[in-house]
């Protein structure tokens, strides 16, 4: 109990370590809100079209929201805003220096990356948050939750869906450890990710068997679900405790498999250099 207690004061060391050097670059975070308002926009443009046109049952407050929501959050639920340092790690041998630690590698990273992309969400977030929850947008700003239950079932599944994605990151880094360059690694598993979770098209807008072939990836379930929750698209408390399951059996299962394939990996890992 007491070398778990230790173990868990490390990793939010690692936790802290990182979160507070990712905060300090506040000029950085300006100039990426910046850059979500654009996206936003631009997206609010398009898919309002799509709306016009009667392509969806989506309204346009509930896309509206949709939208700034997975601005604001960005950070969270993208390949870019992870621990670069473990990517050069990877690639210059120097995480054969992480492997001497008595504690678990995939820990380490998890807390780390957790410590990024939490920093890059809140400075981001917020500045969205809150200029978008203003009366003047309209009926494209971020509307109040669909209900009081609706928020909170949104929050939960916020979380796991952060969980899902840490650990499909933590997929990612295992495997540019067997490579040289993460570049091509990084942008195939973004790539995937962003159109299965509904980052780069808005999961209500796909046709009906391409979902129902998403409902079977855990990409579903990360950002697309606790939006939707939020705006109401998706309600009913069967349908959101059914979702809710399915995400920790995909956080668990995803978790389970990475360290499986990292204690492997550790065995024959090789670096630069021998």
């Amino acid at each position: 109990m007491e070398n778990t207690i230790n173990s868990l004061k490390v990793y939010m060391a690692y936790f802290k370590i990182k979160f507070l050097n990712e905060i300090q670059y506040k000029v950085a975070a300006i100039a990426g809100a910046l850059t979500q308002f654009a996206w936003g926009f631009m997206y609010i443009m398009l898919y309002t079209a799509f709306l016009k046109e009667g392509t969806s049952d989506y309204s346009i407050s509930q896309m509206s929201t949709y939208i700034w929501l997975n601005q604001a959050f960005f950070a969270l639920f993208n390949m870019w805003s992870i621990d670069k340092e473990i990517l050069e790690q990877c690639r210059i041998g120097t995480v054969s220096m992480e492997l001497v630690k008595p504690i678990s590698l995939y820990n380490i990273w998890h807390s780390r990356t957790l410590g990024s992309k939490a920093a890059k969400a809140l400075l981001r977030s917020i500045p969205i948050l809150l200029i978008c929850s203003m009366p003047f947008f309209g009926i494209y700003k971020i509307s109040l939750p669909a209900s009081l239950s609706a928020f909170i079932f949104s929050i939960i599944t916020l979380v796991l869906s952060v969980g899902i994605t840490l650990a499909y990151c933590m997929l990612m880094y295992i495997v540019v450890m067997k490579t040289v360059s993460s570049q091509g690694i990084r942008t195939a598993f973004d790539l995937v990710y962003d159109f299965c979770s509904g980052g780069l098209f808005p999961i209500p807008f796909m046709p009906d068997n391409v979902i129902k072939v998403l409902k079977f990836t855990p990409f579903y379930y990360t950002q697309n679900v606790s939006s939707n929750i939020y705006n109401g698209y998706i309600s009913g408390n069967r349908e959101i405790i059914k979702i809710i399951i399915i995400q920790v059996v995909w956080l668990v299962l995803m978790t389970w498999i990475g360290k499986r394939i990292m204690k492997r990996q550790i065995r024959k890992i090789e670096v630069n250099g021998g």
